[in-house]
């Protein structure tokens, strides 16, 4: 008897695993469990557990699947970059004149409608203006520029003809943008899509494994991607008085679930 144990021993120093087989065999004690778990995952087949194995007959199977799902939705909201840019001989002319034609800017812009709080001021600068040889200052340009954003989005292009017509030539149009304020009825459709997408995925999943599906074992919501911004070139307002023509298109919500479906035999 001391011998089969030493024996034992022995092999445990040079391979545990074959130890405890031995072990088990002198002393007739359970037999380890084989059963593993089973997953499947949407980008792989069924396999068994590896490192999240455990040995219990009742491990949970499941199937994990990511899908997107899409909205999309009309703009309600113009993002205009407006601005004025003046010239003159010196420094403090320009500044002087540009701070002018941008208080006559903010003032066509509340006139029309637009609140003090959607405009913000994204640039002041003033800088020298040299001549043909790159040396010799002929003059200085100051500009001033803002971000306004125009909730009355019908009436964006009138808007913007408007602070021309009262800015004159110094008036910058640097772009236009749109996009959609408020996203929550958008999001709650995407996130339908995608779960319908996901569960569509799981079903073939399942199926092409010989089993059904089972009950949702959990949900994630993945990261959502910043509503795509679509520019559209404003062209110059007319001597005739015509608004600058706008079209908003149409914008999507793009949003990702990962689900843990359970798989039943």
């Amino acid at each position: 008897m001391q011998a089969r144990w030493l024996w034992a021993v022995g092999a445990a120093v040079v391979g545990g695993v074959v130890a405890v087989g031995v072990v088990a065999a002198v002393d007739d004690g359970p037999k380890p469990a084989d059963a593993q778990e089973t997953t499947t995952t949407a980008n792989g087949g069924a396999g068994s557990g590896g490192g999240g194995a455990t040995s219990s007959s009742d491990t949970l199977r499941t199937v994990t699947v990511t899908a997107d799902g899409t909205a999309s939705g009309t703009p309600d909201t113009a993002i205009v970059q407006l601005g004025v840019r003046t010239r003159a001989e010196s420094a403090n002319e320009a500044l002087d004149l540009a701070n002018q034609k941008a208080t006559d800017l903010l003032a066509a812009l509340d006139f029309g409608g637009v609140e003090k709080e959607d405009i913000t001021t994204t640039n002041v600068f003033v800088y020298p203006q040299y001549g043909n040889d790159g040396r010799q200052i002929t003059g200085y340009e100051a500009g001033n520029t803002v971000s306004v954003k125009i909730r009355d989005i019908e009436n964006a292009g009138t808007i913007i003809d408007a602070t021309a017509g009262v800015v004159g030539d110094e008036i910058v149009l640097e772009g236009v943008s749109f996009t959609i304020d408020d996203t929550g009825t958008l999001r709650e459709a995407a996130r339908e899509d995608a779960l319908t997408n996901a569960k569509t995925q799981a079903e073939q999943l399942a199926s092409a494994s010989g089993l059904s599906l089972g009950d949702i074992v959990s949900i994630v919501e993945g990261s959502v991607p910043d509503i795509p911004v679509f520019r559209t070139e404003a062209a110059a307002a007319d001597a005739a008085g015509g608004s600058v023509p706008l079209e908003p298109g149409q914008q999507e919500l793009n949003l990702a679930v990962t689900v843990v479906y359970e798989l039943a035999s």
